[in-house]
């Protein structure tokens, strides 16, 4: 879930999210979460034609910003907008709920060739001399 800050949003009520916090930790619904440094601290990056653009923050163009996100693990969409409805930066801001694409380890490229280089004794990773 993006936690998206909108200051032109009007808000209705407390701002602290910590109450929030602990009700999802304490039903496992919330895995992990983070606040976001404001967009003055961002950088935008592009490649377009070969050619890597970099914009430096703030930007005067983005009318909300992605403030925070946290990582949900909920029974379906219904779950999924109950607890987003009741996170405080809903009442003057956006949640922005996004599915995660299933992640199945036996069939990720990544993984599996290091599993078959481990197979074949090869090391995948630097040794770190100690």
């Amino acid at each position: 879930m993006l936690v998206c800050a909108d200051p032109t949003g009007e808000k209705d009520g407390p701002d602290d999210p910590n109450p929030w916090v602990e009700e999802m930790d304490g039903r496992g619904v919330r895995l992990f979460g983070e606040v976001l440094r404001p967009t003055s601290d961002a950088t935008l990056v592009r490649s377009r034609g070969g050619k890597v653009l970099v914009t430096d923050g703030p930007f005067a163009e983005a009318k909300e910003w992605i403030a925070g996100l946290d990582l949900l693990e909920v029974s379906g969409l219904d779950e999924a907008i109950e607890v987003a409805a009741a996170h405080p930066m809903a009442r003057g801001g956006l949640m922005v709920l996004c599915p995660l694409w299933p992640f199945d380890v036996a069939d990720d490229h990544v993984a599996r060739a290091a599993r078959e280089a481990a197979e074949r004794g090869v090391r995948t990773e630097p040794a770190v001399a100690g």
